[in-house]
């Protein structure tokens, strides 16, 4: 069934009808949806059955890894049809609206990220990735001067097609119902957060809940690292939200320790000793996971720096480093066994 919508030029097909009162999109609203787009013929039309169709398919958050899109009411998203087009539905909608290129020439730039996204999500390697990315999900969106690396997304636009999008409306969420992303709050809103989230985390820490406190200090270092990449480097700025950071690695290198998470507690007090070459916590929650990693002269040479740093230490150390000593002694003993029940 086609019906006109309030965008000029758009037609709307309803797939499938969706349930409930129209949704209030107050500014500031967060819309859910799945989309998949859909090249159009150059004359603005469909290709013909579902076969055709999904052989047009350019982008489905559904496949894509990407997951749902997520976009905020009011806030100037770089296609603004996107957020005309789920103002017209109700929420478990499914529906299909053809849009001609005036209306979705920024497109390839949002597919780009996405897709950069979804590959990125593929192999997470901790917040700093997760920052950047999610800083770029949603508003890096750089100038496509030269391409977008995509033959599918650099066709569209010098073509100039017309593209149809088949949104499904999971849900509409008031301000206030979700927990504000990264990418949509302001440097003062993120700062402002930062020491709280590090509250939150000390009590769950004290609490035994290592995971629910490195929950904690994961967001906030999110929060942190978005106004850091937003600093010259080695700025008077950069190096105060440098030193905010300092501590919260070291909260969250504990919980990994705690939690036995060894390569990612070696990599974020490593990040701090870049900042703080003497920090002598950073030094001994590395020295402790290089150990359990049975990397013994890296744990031996972090263990006496920190001892040389601070002399009250002598005891703790001496007994992380007879610990370490008498491992490497039963681990070598029962190699040693293994490899002589090979030869015999």
């Amino acid at each position: 069934m086609s019906v006109r919508t309030q965008v000029p030029g758009v037609r709307k097909d309803l797939i499938y009808g969706g349930k409930g009162p129209p949704p209030q999109f107050l500014k500031n609203s967060k819309a859910v949806f799945h989309f998949r787009s859909i090249k159009l013929n150059p004359d603005g039309s469909l290709p013909a059955g579902e076969d055709e169709i999904k052989d047009h398919v350019i982008d489905d958050t559904r496949t894509l890894g990407c997951g749902p899109f997520e976009l905020l009411v009011g806030r100037k998203f770089k296609m603004d049809v996107w957020e005309d087009l789920v103002k017209e539905m109700l929420v478990g909608e499914v529906a299909r609206f053809t849009c001609p290129y005036k209306l979705v020439v920024d497109y390839p730039i949002i597919a780009q990220t996405l897709r950069k996204v979804a590959k990125q999500k593929l192999d997470p390697t901790g917040y700093y990735n997760d920052a950047h990315r999610d800083h770029a999900h949603r508003c890096g969106f750089g100038a496509m001067t030269h391409g977008s690396g995509h033959k599918d997304l650099d066709m569209l636009t010098q073509l100039k097609l017309p593209l149809a999008f088949e949104i499904e409306l999971l849900k509409v969420e008031a301000p206030g119902q979700y927990e504000p992303d990264v990418w949509a709050m302001k440097s003062e809103e993120k700062e402002e957060l930062v020491p709280i989230l590090k509250e939150e985390g000390n009590a769950l820490y004290k609490a035994g809940d290592y995971q629910g406190a490195a929950g904690k200090y994961f967001r906030a270092l999110e929060y942190i690292e978005s106004v850091s990449i937003q600093e010259k480097p080695l700025g008077n700025e950069w190096k105060r939200i440098e030193d905010i950071k300092v501590p919260l690695l070291l909260n969250y290198s504990q919980c990994l320790l705690l939690m036995e998470n060894y390569l990612e507690v070696i990599r974020h007090t490593s990040k701090v000793l870049e900042l703080e070459p003497n920090n002598v916590k950073g030094l001994f929650r590395r020295g402790k996971a290089y150990a359990a990693d049975w990397c013994q002269e890296e744990a031996e040479r972090d263990f006496k720096r920190a001892l040389e740093l601070d002399p009250s230490l002598k005891k703790t150390i001496d007994k992380e480093l007879r610990t370490l000593t008498e491992r490497m002694r039963i681990k070598e003993r029962e190699e040693r066994g293994k490899f002589q029940g090979k030869l015999f």
